[in-house]
């Protein structure tokens, strides 16, 4: 099976289930002093894909936190890793948790 990589806006990304309160705080300001709102070199955080079409990250809360903060707009490359059987469309968004 070859790679589904697609670009994407991270603000309309879903959060994990065990992310709902968004990106680790911590993590998060390490990855801002160290990187910025540069993305060279990050790799495709991974996503799962909803019945409905919808992408809820696997990993890389904090890589797609950052971008969308500090760099609204700006797509990101993400790497599709399987489906789910549920719609994720109800679910919070990175742009709904934004610290």
């Amino acid at each position: 099976m070859l790679p589904d990589f697609r670009d994407v806006d991270p603000r309309d990304l879903r959060v994990p289930p065990s992310r709902r309160q968004g990106a680790d705080p911590a993590k998060l300001a390490r990855q801002i002093s160290r990187y910025g709102r540069s993305d060279a070199g990050m790799p495709a955080p991974w996503v799962y894909e909803g019945s409905d079409g919808v992408l809820m990250l696997y990993n890389g809360v904090a890589r797609a936190t950052r971008i969308a903060k500090l760099a609204p707009g700006k797509l990101i490359r993400v790497e599709v890793i399987g489906k789910l059987p549920k719609a994720l469309a109800a679910d919070p968004t990175i742009g709904d948790v934004l610290p």
